[in-house]
């Protein structure tokens, strides 16, 4: 894409925080929910969508790194950041983490292979601050 014809940029973003609740819903069997032990930096869809207006605003781009990157605040835990979710909805399901063997991913995501590289932008705001938000957003509707 990057070599072909049409100019283009690329955003990499680690897994949006609105995902989360889609994996729980995928991962529910009864009264559990089974997700893989993930090590990950949860970004908002709105802080990427504001980063991809920048980048396409932007004359250079971003010129920090080839492909740029954008992620979380901080490093998080995918089975935690569900138990949050959960807690918050006021459902009392219970959440494990699983190691899936037939996976081949499942090791990169239990080592941190998927964290950004060092070169990506880290913005805000953490998991539990986003999910505080969506709490309050939807009391006032």
């Amino acid at each position: 894409m990057l070599s072909g014809p049409i100019p283009a940029q690329i955003l990499r973003a680690s897994q949006f925080h609105e995902f989360v609740g889609t994996l729980v819903d995928w991962g529910r069997q009864g009264d559990s929910v089974y997700l893989p032990k993930m090590r990950t930096q949860l970004v908002s869809a709105r802080t990427v969508a504001e980063a991809l207006v920048d980048l396409a605003a932007s004359p250079d781009g971003f010129a920090s790194a080839p492909i740029p990157e954008i992620a979380g605040p901080r490093e998080e835990s995918l089975v935690e950041a569900a138990k949050l979710l959960a807690a918050k909805r006021g459902d009392p399901v219970k959440i494990e983490g699983v190691t899936n063997p037939d996976d081949p991913a499942s090791q990169l995501y239990e080592s941190g292979a998927l964290l950004p590289s060092p070169h990506a932008i880290l913005a805000g705001p953490t998991f539990e601050e986003w999910l505080d938000s969506q709490v309050l957003a939807s009391r006032s509707s």
